[in-house]
């Protein structure tokens, strides 16, 4: 999901937690949210497309510009 329908969940209060991960085909991280009802939604760039960040510190200001205060990183 974008940023922005990622944002529109948020503020609906849909989403339990913003998590930062490894990514699984890189060295990167990937990020992804907890829907309240369940499930896992990755942000992706506007052609559905991972967004996948080489710098820890980048992908969770990506997380908390959704509007989270904190943000669970998983460990590589």
């Amino acid at each position: 999901m974008t940023m922005t329908e990622l944002k529109h969940l948020y503020h609906q209060n849909l989403l339990a937690e913003a998590i930062i991960e490894p990514s699984s085909s890189d060295e990167g991280w990937i990020v992804e949210f907890r829907h309240k009802q369940g499930g896992f939604l990755m942000l992706t760039d506007i052609h559905g497309a991972e967004c996948q960040y080489n710098d820890l510190d980048k992908a969770s200001k990506s997380a908390l510009a959704v509007g989270f205060t904190e943000v669970r990183i998983e460990a590589k």
